[in-house]
């Protein structure tokens, strides 16, 4: 059993990749579980960030999916420096971000007539 609690442990401390080698984020949060699936939430403040270029997102909520193979992020959701393909967004907010961690590719939502707002370099 205190195996099983360490290992637990020294996951929420350790930098989680969904990806194989083509992501890698550090999520720091109030709290954060995983699953017998793989699957991760992290909830309270969440941010996100990636090593590899000055990616960051914040958000009240993450979840990631390993099997659909998304990371979203619900609530609050703000985002610096996200590369997908050709696109570089410098800054977005809204209220909901999924990522396809398999393909980079995103879809940011709204609600309660709120709207996306984004800028982007081309």
């Amino acid at each position: 059993m205190k195996s099983l609690i360490l290992a637990f442990f020294l996951f929420l401390l350790a930098e989680n990749s969904f990806a194989e080698e083509l992501f890698n984020y550090t999520i720091t949060s109030d709290s954060q579980r995983t699953n017998l699936e793989g699957d991760l939430e992290a909830t309270g403040k969440v941010v996100i960030k990636r090593k590899s270029d000055n990616f960051e997102a914040y958000s009240d909520k993450l979840s990631f999916n390993k099997d659909g193979k998304t990371l979203k992020l619900i609530g609050n959701v703000y985002v610096k420096n996200f590369e997908s393909e050709e696109i570089t967004i410098e800054e977005s907010s809204g209220d909901e971000l999924i990522i396809f961690t398999d393909t980079g590719l995103f879809e940011f939502k709204s609600q309660n007539k709120n709207r996306v707002k984004t800028k982007i370099k081309l």
